[in-house]
């Protein structure tokens, strides 16, 4: 089986447009489209006591107060999970790969669940966090599905920090 690489990733970092944002101090805008696709994938993890995880779509942008971005549509695959880790099945990747290629954008951060446990971001989330996104613009989001709680982090120098999320109209 040959494995296709996505067409949106690049090495590159390009000149990000610039565009005012509608809410000042907030840096992550999310669909209520999007926002209830997660919440929805973390309902079904739960059922399976098994945590979940995906990609989060969408535009980053700049302005005078720096850098924001707008999630759009997550991607996901099959996953290989349990109650306490979740990583993208191996052989599920071209499957990944065609569901970031169906999205609109970039990559701008991940969400993933934590069923049960709180929503934190743990050291190993810290590191895969630190170890893929920009400080100014990738996100994590953690779900919580026993308690229906959401919360979005940045991480800055290894310590993650909670930030507001603007939740958005669909259309």
């Amino acid at each position: 089986m040959v494995t296709v690489m996505p067409k949106i990733i690049a090495s590159e970092v390009k000149e990000l447009e610039f565009r005012q944002r509608t809410v000042k101090g907030t840096s992550l805008y999310v669909t209520e489209a999007v926002l209830s696709n997660i919440a929805d994938h973390a309902d079904e993890g739960y059922l399976d006591n098994k945590e979940i995880m995906g990609l989060m779509m969408g535009s980053a942008y700049r302005d005078d107060e720096g850098e924001y971005v707008i999630v759009t549509g997550t991607a996901t695959s099959k996953l290989d999970s349990n109650e306490v880790s979740v990583r993208f099945n191996k052989e599920s990747l071209e499957q990944l790969f065609g569901s970031i290629d169906r999205c609109r954008g970039v990559i701008v951060g991940w969400y993933h669940s934590h069923p049960g446990y709180g929503c934190y971001l743990s050291d190993i989330d810290i590191k895969t966090h630190e170890g893929i996104f920009r400080k100014d613009i990738g996100f994590a989001i953690v779900v919580d599905p026993a308690d229906s709680t959401i919360i979005a982090f940045q991480c800055v120098d290894g310590e993650p920090n909670k930030v507001p999320m603007l939740i958005m109209d669909s259309d």
